[in-house]
């Protein structure tokens, strides 16, 4: 199960933009989104090197990047950043941990929520635990935990007339 399936196309088609930033460089952070919302690639990531990112709560920073797109003309951006310093799991994977680096992943909301719905429609979320899906802000769980009960609900009503037949 590759790690990321919502860039994994754009990595084979070369629809990927890598940049490279840190506080020590001419540009800010928002300034190298930028550059690459005005580029035509459909992705983009930014590894964030040289500067010290262990104490940084990756969720606020997250928000707080964001709240800045929206407020330099970009709410269309949704950043995603991915820490190797947060014990992060999904499906009891750790996802993060190989990361070189602070990573941020750009690409624009309608392409994620596009990608996200196919994926639904996909085996993978199989193996997702009901708290990955809550992690992930997920809600095809509602929908899976609905269905697990009717089928636990169904799997008990045929296992109590069964045993009452055998007269247990």
């Amino acid at each position: 199960m590759p790690i990321c399936p919502f860039i994994a196309g754009d990595l084979q088609t070369g629809n990927i933009k890598f940049m490279v930033y840190n506080s020590d460089m001419d540009k800010s952070l928002i300034e190298v989104i930028k550059e690459w919302n005005e580029s035509n690639f459909k992705t983009g990531l930014i590894l964030h090197i040289g500067d010290d990112m262990k104490t940084i709560k990756r969720q606020s920073y997250q928000k707080f990047i964001n709240e800045q797109l929206k407020e330099n003309g970009m709410k269309d951006i949704k950043l995603l950043m991915f820490s190797p310093f947060e014990d992060f799991k999904v499906a009891g994977l750790k996802t993060r941990k190989k990361a070189p680096c602070v990573l941020y992943n750009l690409a624009k909301k309608k392409d994620l929520f596009e990608a996200s719905n196919k994926l639904k429609k996909t085996k993978w979320y199989d193996n997702f635990l009901t708290e990955d899906f809550k992690r992930l802000g997920i809600k095809k769980h509602k929908k899976l935990l609905w269905f697990l009960l009717i089928i636990n609900i169904y799997i008990h009503k045929n296992l109590i007339h069964r045993l009452s037949f055998y007269g247990v």
